[in-house]
Protein backbone atom coordinates (compact mmCIF):
# COMPACT_ATOMS: atom_id res chain seq x y z
CA UNK A 1 0.00 0.00 0.00
CA UNK A 2 1.67 3.22 -0.92
CA UNK A 3 2.91 5.76 2.02
CA UNK A 4 0.59 9.03 2.53
CA UNK A 5 2.41 11.71 1.69
CA UNK A 6 3.52 13.68 4.54
CA UNK A 7 1.55 17.02 5.88
CA UNK A 8 2.99 20.15 3.76
CA UNK A 9 2.94 23.32 6.36
CA UNK A 10 -0.20 24.90 6.47
CA UNK A 11 1.05 28.32 5.52
CA UNK A 12 1.88 27.55 2.26
CA UNK A 13 -1.62 27.62 0.65
CA UNK A 14 -2.88 26.09 -1.72
CA UNK A 15 -0.55 27.47 -4.64
CA UNK A 16 2.33 28.23 -3.89
CA UNK A 17 6.36 28.13 -5.75
CA UNK A 18 8.99 25.49 -5.34
CA UNK A 19 11.31 28.13 -3.95
CA UNK A 20 8.42 28.75 -1.06
CA UNK A 21 8.24 25.20 -0.35
CA UNK A 22 11.94 24.59 -0.09
CA UNK A 23 12.18 27.61 2.13
CA UNK A 24 9.80 26.17 4.68
CA UNK A 25 11.48 22.84 4.79
CA UNK A 26 9.62 20.70 2.19
CA UNK A 27 11.84 18.02 0.25
CA UNK A 28 12.06 18.31 -3.55
CA UNK A 29 10.90 14.40 -3.00
CA UNK A 30 7.63 15.72 -1.31
CA UNK A 31 6.97 18.09 -4.29
CA UNK A 32 7.25 15.16 -6.79
CA UNK A 33 4.32 13.93 -5.03
CA UNK A 34 0.76 12.74 -6.91
CA UNK A 35 -1.17 15.02 -4.37
CA UNK A 36 0.64 17.97 -6.10
CA UNK A 37 -0.54 19.24 -9.59
CA UNK A 38 2.73 21.02 -11.46
CA UNK A 39 0.56 23.49 -13.86
CA UNK A 40 3.91 25.45 -14.84
CA UNK A 41 7.65 25.38 -13.98
CA UNK A 42 8.03 26.52 -10.37
CA UNK A 43 4.72 25.96 -9.22
CA UNK A 44 2.74 23.89 -7.00
CA UNK A 45 -0.67 23.47 -6.41
CA UNK A 46 -2.63 20.84 -4.41
CA UNK A 47 -4.96 18.84 -5.74
CA UNK A 48 -7.31 19.15 -3.42
CA UNK A 49 -7.88 22.89 -4.60
CA UNK A 50 -8.29 21.54 -8.32
CA UNK A 51 -12.21 20.61 -6.84
CA UNK A 52 -14.29 22.70 -8.03
CA UNK A 53 -16.69 23.77 -5.07
CA UNK A 54 -20.68 23.38 -5.38
CA UNK A 55 -22.93 26.34 -5.71
CA UNK A 56 -26.93 25.46 -4.48
CA UNK A 57 -27.66 28.28 -6.44
CA UNK A 58 -25.86 27.21 -9.70
CA UNK A 59 -28.31 26.16 -12.59
CA UNK A 60 -28.01 21.75 -12.84
CA UNK A 61 -27.55 21.67 -16.26
CA UNK A 62 -24.61 19.90 -17.92
CA UNK A 63 -23.30 22.64 -19.90
CA UNK A 64 -23.90 25.06 -16.91
CA UNK A 65 -21.66 22.51 -14.72
CA UNK A 66 -19.29 22.24 -17.14
CA UNK A 67 -19.03 26.34 -17.54
CA UNK A 68 -18.59 26.57 -13.83
CA UNK A 69 -16.19 23.89 -14.03
CA UNK A 70 -13.98 25.71 -16.64
CA UNK A 71 -13.83 28.98 -15.31
CA UNK A 72 -12.59 27.25 -11.96
CA UNK A 73 -10.38 26.06 -13.80
CA UNK A 74 -8.94 28.64 -15.54
CA UNK A 75 -8.57 31.25 -12.69
CA UNK A 76 -7.09 28.36 -10.30
CA UNK A 77 -4.62 28.22 -13.34
CA UNK A 78 -4.19 31.77 -13.31
CA UNK A 79 -3.63 31.79 -9.63
CA UNK A 80 -0.95 29.77 -9.96
CA UNK A 81 0.96 31.91 -12.96
CA UNK A 82 0.65 34.58 -10.80
CA UNK A 83 3.00 33.19 -8.40
CA UNK A 84 5.61 33.27 -11.26
CA UNK A 85 4.54 35.79 -13.63
CA UNK A 86 7.22 38.61 -15.10
CA UNK A 87 6.21 41.56 -13.34
CA UNK A 88 5.26 43.90 -15.99
CA UNK A 89 3.04 41.11 -17.48
CA UNK A 90 -0.99 42.01 -17.29
CA UNK A 91 -3.60 38.85 -17.73
CA UNK A 92 -5.92 39.69 -20.49
CA UNK A 93 -8.42 38.43 -22.75
CA UNK A 94 -10.45 35.62 -21.77
CA UNK A 95 -8.84 35.42 -18.38
CA UNK A 96 -9.16 38.66 -17.38
CA UNK A 97 -13.05 38.94 -18.01
CA UNK A 98 -13.27 35.71 -15.58
CA UNK A 99 -11.17 37.56 -13.36
CA UNK A 100 -13.49 40.26 -13.32
CA UNK A 101 -16.45 37.63 -13.19
CA UNK A 102 -18.03 38.61 -16.90
CA UNK A 103 -20.48 36.27 -18.34
CA UNK A 104 -18.44 34.23 -20.70
CA UNK A 105 -19.82 31.42 -23.32
CA UNK A 106 -18.88 27.62 -22.94
CA UNK A 107 -17.21 28.18 -26.17
CA UNK A 108 -14.74 30.89 -25.18
CA UNK A 109 -14.08 28.74 -21.93
CA UNK A 110 -13.53 25.35 -23.45
CA UNK A 111 -10.41 26.82 -25.71
CA UNK A 112 -10.43 24.64 -28.91
CA UNK A 113 -11.38 21.19 -30.18
CA UNK A 114 -8.34 18.67 -29.96
CA UNK A 115 -9.07 16.74 -33.10
CA UNK A 116 -6.70 14.38 -32.59
CA UNK A 117 -7.64 13.17 -29.14
CA UNK A 118 -11.48 14.66 -29.40
CA UNK A 119 -11.65 16.67 -26.30
CA UNK A 120 -11.86 20.20 -26.27
CA UNK A 121 -8.11 22.07 -24.95
CA UNK A 122 -8.34 24.40 -21.89
CA UNK A 123 -8.18 27.44 -22.77
CA UNK A 124 -4.24 29.11 -22.18
CA UNK A 125 -3.53 31.63 -19.56
CA UNK A 126 -3.59 34.76 -21.48
CA UNK A 127 -1.18 37.81 -20.61
CA UNK A 128 -0.03 40.83 -22.18
CA UNK A 129 3.64 42.16 -21.79
CA UNK A 130 4.55 45.83 -22.78
CA UNK A 131 7.63 46.65 -24.67
CA UNK A 132 10.51 46.37 -24.44
CA UNK A 133 9.88 43.18 -22.23
CA UNK A 134 9.77 40.02 -24.33
CA UNK A 135 6.44 38.00 -24.06
CA UNK A 136 7.20 34.45 -21.83
CA UNK A 137 7.06 31.11 -23.67
CA UNK A 138 5.73 28.55 -21.44
CA UNK A 139 3.34 26.12 -21.93
CA UNK A 140 -0.62 26.55 -21.01
CA UNK A 141 0.35 30.19 -21.42
CA UNK A 142 -0.50 32.54 -24.74
CA UNK A 143 0.98 36.00 -24.01
CA UNK A 144 1.80 39.26 -26.30
CA UNK A 145 3.90 42.17 -26.19
CA UNK A 146 1.35 45.00 -26.58
CA UNK A 147 1.60 48.45 -25.62
CA UNK A 148 -0.04 49.47 -22.19
CA UNK A 149 -2.78 51.56 -23.20
CA UNK A 150 -3.93 48.55 -24.70
CA UNK A 151 -4.16 46.56 -21.22
CA UNK A 152 -4.10 49.04 -18.69
CA UNK A 153 -3.26 47.86 -15.47
CA UNK A 154 -5.30 47.10 -12.61
CA UNK A 155 -5.68 44.49 -9.28
CA UNK A 156 -8.43 42.39 -8.62
CA UNK A 157 -8.84 39.63 -5.86
CA UNK A 158 -4.94 39.32 -6.05
CA UNK A 159 -4.74 39.86 -9.97
CA UNK A 160 -2.84 42.19 -11.95
CA UNK A 161 -5.32 42.36 -14.96
CA UNK A 162 -5.96 44.71 -17.36
CA UNK A 163 -8.64 47.26 -16.81
CA UNK A 164 -12.53 46.10 -17.38
CA UNK A 165 -12.99 48.75 -20.78
CA UNK A 166 -9.61 47.43 -21.80
CA UNK A 167 -10.63 43.44 -21.51
CA UNK A 168 -13.92 44.60 -23.31
CA UNK A 169 -11.75 45.63 -26.09
CA UNK A 170 -9.73 42.54 -25.59
CA UNK A 171 -13.48 40.23 -26.63
CA UNK A 172 -13.96 41.63 -29.99
CA UNK A 173 -12.65 38.99 -31.74
CA UNK A 174 -13.46 36.57 -29.26
CA UNK A 175 -17.13 36.80 -28.57
CA UNK A 176 -20.29 36.52 -30.39
CA UNK A 177 -22.40 39.94 -31.12
CA UNK A 178 -24.81 38.82 -28.25
CA UNK A 179 -22.28 37.64 -25.89
CA UNK A 180 -20.40 41.26 -26.37
CA UNK A 181 -23.44 43.07 -25.52
CA UNK A 182 -23.66 40.64 -22.34
CA UNK A 183 -20.26 41.49 -21.05
CA UNK A 184 -21.06 45.12 -21.92
CA UNK A 185 -24.44 45.00 -19.51
CA UNK A 186 -22.43 43.27 -16.81
CA UNK A 187 -19.16 45.91 -16.88
CA UNK A 188 -21.58 49.05 -16.66
CA UNK A 189 -24.35 47.61 -14.47
CA UNK A 190 -24.66 49.48 -11.27
CA UNK A 191 -25.63 46.84 -7.93
CA UNK A 192 -27.84 47.85 -5.29
CA UNK A 193 -27.58 47.86 -2.69
CA UNK A 194 -28.46 44.63 -0.09
CA UNK A 195 -31.85 46.88 0.91
CA UNK A 196 -32.66 47.44 -2.98
CA UNK A 197 -31.88 51.18 -2.83
CA UNK A 198 -29.93 52.45 -6.43
CA UNK A 199 -26.33 51.71 -5.73
CA UNK A 200 -23.68 54.77 -6.93
CA UNK A 201 -22.99 54.69 -10.51
CA UNK A 202 -19.44 54.88 -9.39
CA UNK A 203 -19.88 50.81 -8.34
CA UNK A 204 -20.37 49.53 -11.93
CA UNK A 205 -16.62 48.28 -13.37
CA UNK A 206 -17.15 50.74 -16.05
CA UNK A 207 -19.10 53.10 -17.54
CA UNK A 208 -20.00 53.88 -20.88
CA UNK A 209 -17.41 56.35 -21.72
CA UNK A 210 -15.00 54.25 -20.39
CA UNK A 211 -16.03 51.76 -23.08
CA UNK A 212 -16.21 54.19 -26.03
CA UNK A 213 -12.35 55.27 -24.87
CA UNK A 214 -11.42 51.70 -24.62
CA UNK A 215 -11.92 51.38 -28.20
CA UNK A 216 -9.65 54.14 -29.05
CA UNK A 217 -6.62 52.55 -28.24
CA UNK A 218 -4.44 51.41 -31.35
CA UNK A 219 -4.72 47.87 -33.50
CA UNK A 220 -7.56 46.59 -31.90
CA UNK A 221 -8.32 43.21 -33.05
CA UNK A 222 -12.21 42.69 -33.56
CA UNK A 223 -13.09 46.39 -33.47
CA UNK A 224 -15.92 46.11 -35.98
CA UNK A 225 -18.11 43.96 -33.46
CA UNK A 226 -17.10 45.91 -31.00
CA UNK A 227 -18.33 49.10 -32.16
CA UNK A 228 -21.65 47.44 -33.08
CA UNK A 229 -21.96 46.41 -30.18
CA UNK A 230 -21.49 49.13 -28.29
CA UNK A 231 -24.27 51.14 -28.68
CA UNK A 232 -26.39 48.33 -28.17
CA UNK A 233 -24.77 48.21 -24.45
CA UNK A 234 -27.40 49.25 -21.75
CA UNK A 235 -27.38 49.86 -17.33
CA UNK A 236 -29.98 48.04 -15.96
CA UNK A 237 -29.24 44.42 -16.70
CA UNK A 238 -27.86 42.15 -13.83
CA UNK A 239 -27.19 38.88 -16.07
CA UNK A 240 -26.62 37.48 -19.34
CA UNK A 241 -30.02 36.08 -18.94
CA UNK A 242 -31.88 38.99 -18.86
CA UNK A 243 -29.71 40.52 -21.65
CA UNK A 244 -30.82 37.73 -23.61
CA UNK A 245 -33.97 38.58 -23.07
CA UNK A 246 -34.31 42.08 -23.53
CA UNK A 247 -32.26 41.86 -27.02
CA UNK A 248 -34.84 39.42 -28.22
CA UNK A 249 -37.30 41.04 -27.27
CA UNK A 250 -36.62 44.64 -29.31
CA UNK A 251 -35.70 42.10 -32.72
CA UNK A 252 -39.07 40.75 -32.15
CA UNK A 253 -40.74 44.22 -32.42
CA UNK A 254 -42.45 44.31 -29.33
CA UNK A 255 -42.27 48.06 -26.64
CA UNK A 256 -39.31 48.77 -25.34
CA UNK A 257 -39.17 48.20 -21.72
CA UNK A 258 -37.95 49.87 -19.09
CA UNK A 259 -34.79 48.07 -17.12
CA UNK A 260 -33.93 47.48 -13.58
CA UNK A 261 -37.40 49.21 -12.79
CA UNK A 262 -38.78 49.89 -9.37
CA UNK A 263 -42.66 48.83 -8.28
CA UNK A 264 -43.33 51.24 -5.50
CA UNK A 265 -46.67 51.54 -3.42
CA UNK A 266 -48.72 54.99 -3.44
CA UNK A 267 -46.70 56.08 -0.09
CA UNK A 268 -43.83 55.54 -2.88
CA UNK A 269 -42.67 52.84 -0.10
CA UNK A 270 -40.29 50.36 -2.63
CA UNK A 271 -42.50 47.01 -3.01
CA UNK A 272 -39.73 45.27 -5.43
CA UNK A 273 -36.99 45.42 -8.54
CA UNK A 274 -37.87 43.88 -11.63
CA UNK A 275 -36.07 42.87 -14.49
CA UNK A 276 -38.20 44.30 -17.64
CA UNK A 277 -41.63 46.38 -17.10
CA UNK A 278 -43.45 47.40 -20.21
CA UNK A 279 -45.13 50.45 -18.19
CA UNK A 280 -47.76 51.81 -20.08
CA UNK A 281 -49.19 48.19 -20.21
CA UNK A 282 -48.68 47.52 -16.45
CA UNK A 283 -46.83 44.37 -17.12
CA UNK A 284 -44.05 43.16 -15.27
CA UNK A 285 -41.60 40.53 -16.71
CA UNK A 286 -39.31 38.61 -13.84
CA UNK A 287 -36.74 36.20 -15.19
CA UNK A 288 -36.19 33.48 -12.30
CA UNK A 289 -32.91 32.08 -12.30
CA UNK A 290 -32.45 28.27 -10.15
CA UNK A 291 -31.81 29.73 -6.74
CA UNK A 292 -35.56 31.31 -6.45
CA UNK A 293 -36.68 27.68 -7.05
CA UNK A 294 -34.40 25.94 -4.51
CA UNK A 295 -33.80 28.70 -1.78
CA UNK A 296 -36.56 28.40 0.70
CA UNK A 297 -36.47 32.03 2.07
CA UNK A 298 -36.46 33.56 -1.51
CA UNK A 299 -39.17 31.49 -2.80
CA UNK A 300 -41.37 32.96 -0.06
CA UNK A 301 -40.57 36.27 -0.59
CA UNK A 302 -41.36 35.93 -4.09
CA UNK A 303 -44.25 35.20 -3.34
CA UNK A 304 -45.01 37.72 -0.90
CA UNK A 305 -43.39 40.39 -4.23
CA UNK A 306 -46.15 39.01 -6.59
CA UNK A 307 -49.17 39.21 -4.23
CA UNK A 308 -47.75 43.24 -3.30
CA UNK A 309 -47.33 43.43 -7.39
CA UNK A 310 -50.79 42.17 -7.96
CA UNK A 311 -52.58 44.48 -5.24
CA UNK A 312 -50.94 47.34 -7.14
CA UNK A 313 -52.56 46.72 -10.66
CA UNK A 314 -49.56 44.91 -12.16
CA UNK A 315 -49.47 41.57 -14.18
CA UNK A 316 -46.64 39.32 -13.88
CA UNK A 317 -44.97 37.61 -16.77
CA UNK A 318 -42.73 34.91 -14.57
CA UNK A 319 -39.71 33.41 -17.40
CA UNK A 320 -37.76 30.58 -16.76
CA UNK A 321 -34.07 29.28 -18.00
CA UNK A 322 -36.12 26.86 -20.47
CA UNK A 323 -38.06 29.89 -21.83
CA UNK A 324 -35.04 31.41 -23.03
CA UNK A 325 -32.67 28.46 -23.89
CA UNK A 326 -32.39 27.54 -26.11
CA UNK A 327 -33.88 29.80 -27.99
CA UNK A 328 -35.72 32.94 -26.76
CA UNK A 329 -38.27 32.87 -28.96
CA UNK A 330 -40.97 31.25 -26.30
CA UNK A 331 -40.09 33.97 -23.98
CA UNK A 332 -40.82 36.13 -26.80
CA UNK A 333 -44.24 34.83 -27.60
CA UNK A 334 -45.35 35.04 -23.69
CA UNK A 335 -44.24 38.46 -23.48
CA UNK A 336 -46.39 39.26 -26.95
CA UNK A 337 -49.49 36.90 -25.92
CA UNK A 338 -49.44 38.91 -22.24
CA UNK A 339 -49.20 42.80 -23.66
CA UNK A 340 -52.11 42.03 -26.00
CA UNK A 341 -53.83 40.85 -22.72
CA UNK A 342 -52.79 44.22 -20.99
CA UNK A 343 -54.06 46.12 -23.97
CA UNK A 344 -50.99 46.72 -26.64
CA UNK A 345 -52.27 46.67 -30.08
CA UNK A 346 -49.23 45.69 -31.83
Amino acid sequence: MPRRPSPLPAGLGDVFTVSEALAAGVTLARLRSPDLLAPFPGVRVRSSAAQTPDDPDDDRSPLAREARTRRFDLLLRARAYAKVMPGPAVFSNVTAAAIWGLPLPISALRGWWNHDQRVHEPRPVELVVPPPHRAPRTAGVAARQRREDVARRRERDGFVVSSPASTWAQLGGILTMDDLIAAGDALVHVPRTSDGRRGDPASSLASLDDLRAALRAPRISGLDPLITALPLVRVGCASSAETRLRLAVARAGLPDPTLDFEVRAPTRELVGVTELAFEQWRLLVEYEGDHHRIDRAQWHRDIEKHRAYAELGWTVLRLAARDLYPDAGLAVGLIRDALRRTGWRG
